[in-house]
């Protein structure tokens, strides 16, 4: 990890530190640079605080080695879940960071194009090849993602229990899903998870 990319891990843990005592659109430079104690000047062309936590949530999927011996599923699991327990370690302003573009359609659309890139990611560091079938996985991963993230906010406890199970259930058909959508065509996917999946991407 370089100097800048720790500092940038630093910057967002406080940014989600901060979300969790005061709305996130309160939220600013000079409020961050007391919160780590250090001069507003060392955050000068600090990327937005939205690219921060999803800059740090998607290292967070590369904090631990990959199992090649497992298959996609499991791979996109286990990397999936190391997003979700970076998210808990700060819940509360994780949430409120939710929170600040999720009933708004211009920042959830955003937040949409950011969560692609994000499983596109995810499924780079899970050893799928850079062809023309990335773009689809990821549009269909992203969607997944959303899906496993409203039911990390309805956890009860910090086992992930309904995370865990959104994502398991939903990865057990990601081939499929892929078919489906590179075909244009939901076919047996059903309405609902067609509704949900346009919701989320």
């Amino acid at each position: 990890m370089t100097q800048d990319t720790a500092f940038h891990d630093d910057a967002a843990k406080a940014v989600l530190s901060l979300a969790g005592e005061m709305a996130f659109s309160e939220i600013t430079l000079p409020k961050l640079a007391d919160r780590m104690d250090r001069p507003v000047s060392d955050f000068l062309n600090l990327p937005h605080f939205n690219a921060l936590i999803v800059d740090y949530l998607d290292r967070a999927c590369a904090s631990e080695p990959v199992d090649e011996t497992e298959s996609l599923r499991e791979r996109l699991f286990d990397i999936a879940m190391l997003r979700f327990e970076a998210m808990e370690d700060h819940r509360d302003g994780a949430m409120a960071w939710q929170d600040s573009w999720l009933m708004n359609p211009l920042k959830r659309a955003k937040a949409a194009k950011r969560r692609v890139k994000s499983a596109r990611w995810i499924l780079t560091l899970a050893g799928e090849k850079q062809d023309v079938f990335l773009k689809p996985k990821s549009v269909v991963l992203s969607g997944i993602l959303f899906r496993a993230e409203q039911a990390w906010r309805k956890e009860e406890g910090e086992d992930f229990t309904r995370t865990m199970a959104q994502l398991d259930r939903d990865l057990r058909d990601i081939d499929g899903w892929v078919e489906r959508f590179s075909s244009f065509s939901f076919g047996p996917f059903g309405k609902k998870k067609a509704a949900d999946f346009s919701a989320a991407v």
